[in-house]
């Protein structure tokens, strides 16, 4: 599952080539950052704020974190947007190639990298693989960053993420 990241990566360079030094646009959840915000916030930031969707619809709360970013991307894939229904029971989209059963690691694998067609194919492979081969393979990676939302909810992620969780006053 990579095209979308692929056609929101292709789109930034677009609007790159043409000049443009500040744009923030998501594409189905791929949200791709080109430099800051033109106009700082009443505290003078100008890093973007985005939000992380919660994967548990039951919670009440709809915003898991905020992140506050810069001229990169941030992709997720979660078992909570796309999935359907067999006999009361929810199944996600992703399927592991090991298995050929829909993959149920995760509830969230978010991938943050300067390309979204490389964020895209990361938070999907990361979904199917065990959190140690994911995060071996995210170190691996320069300036790449991943978070995982285990099943019961424990939230985990590569030392560099929380460099972009914003924080909360």
């Amino acid at each position: 599952a990579i095209a979308k990241g692929y056609a929101t990566e292709q789109v930034a360079m677009y609007f790159e080539e043409q000049g443009v030094e500040s744009l923030l646009f998501s594409v189905g959840g791929n949200v791709r950052a080109i430099g800051d915000k033109l106009l700082a916030d009443s505290k003078g930031e100008t890093r973007w704020t985005i939000g992380l969707q919660n994967p548990d619809k039951y919670s009440g709360k709809t915003e898991l974190m905020q992140l506050s970013i810069s001229d990169i991307s941030v992709v997720s894939s979660g078992s909570y947007e796309r999935y359907y229904t067999v006999d009361g029971r929810e199944y996600n989209h992703i399927i592991d190639p090991k298995t050929l059963m829909p993959a149920d690691k995760y509830q969230d694998v978010t991938i943050i990298a300067h390309d979204s067609g490389l964020c895209d194919a990361l938070s999907t492979a990361l979904f199917v693989l065990p959190e140690d081969e994911g995060r071996s393979l995210v170190d691996s990676l320069e300036e790449t960053e991943a978070l995982w939302i285990l099943k019961d909810g424990t939230i985990k992620y590569t030392n560099g993420f929380e460099t972009y969780i914003k924080k909360q006053p």
